[in-house]
């Protein structure tokens, strides 16, 4: 048999990755080794290792599939033209990965397991930051760089943002405690509305 061809590769990944993200959820970070994930996947080691050399590795690769299918591209006129749009979209689909209940028993495990593996939070906000953070600070930079917002650090605006969307949801989340759609989406209004209006200029 020759090579596989990229598209079998690929999938070959996402299915590995598949049974990766199946047994850290149900057994735990410290329980799944790497000997496991090949076993379910019905892969060699050499071919696991291949693709993923160490299990931080294959983690890292689980955390970040499941925030990048949270996001979604650009609206068409949003780049450039409306980065405040972008913003609030991007706020949106941080919030609902805060509510995916997959995710939420990833962060879990993560904490479970901070004190013996604190890699793992590392691992995480690594993905977080350069997939949700970096593209809300890119956002209002250029809102501040259109006129339309304020001068301020775009790192602590970002924060500010995200965290009070977010913050008392997802720990709420993590304790079971869920909330009604209509609650979410007032939330979400409420919350936009109080942010822009504090980094907006005002009409002289």
């Amino acid at each position: 048999m020759g090579r596989p061809s990229r598209e079998e590769a690929e999938a070959l990944a996402d299915h590995v990755v598949d049974i990766a993200d199946a047994l850290f959820i149900e057994r735990g970070y410290g329980a799944t080794s790497m000997a496991m994930v090949a076993s379910q996947a019905r892969v060699g080691k050499q071919t696991l290792y291949r693709r993923f050399p160490q299990k931080e590795a294959l983690f890292r690769k689980v955390i970040r599939r499941r925030i990048d299918s949270m996001i979604l591209p650009p609206a068409d006129g949003d780049a450039g033209c409306d980065p405040l749009g972008e913003l609030k979209r991007l706020g949106r689909a941080a919030l609902d990965l805060s509510l995916d209940r997959e995710f939420i028993r990833l962060c879990r495990m993560i904490i479970a397991e901070a004190l013996i593996f604190p890699e793992l939070a590392c691992l995480a906000a690594d993905q977080w930051d350069s997939t949700f953070k970096d593209r809300c600070i890119d956002a209002i930079r250029r809102a501040q760089l259109m006129g339309v917002c304020r001068s301020g650090d775009p790192l602590i605006l970002t924060e500010c943002f995200i965290w009070s969307l977010i913050g008392e949801i997802f720990v709420g989340g993590l304790c079971g405690i869920q909330k009604r759609k209509a609650d979410i989406d007032e939330r979400v209004e409420y919350v936009w509305r109080v942010f822009v209006s504090g980094i907006t200029l005002a009409k002289q």
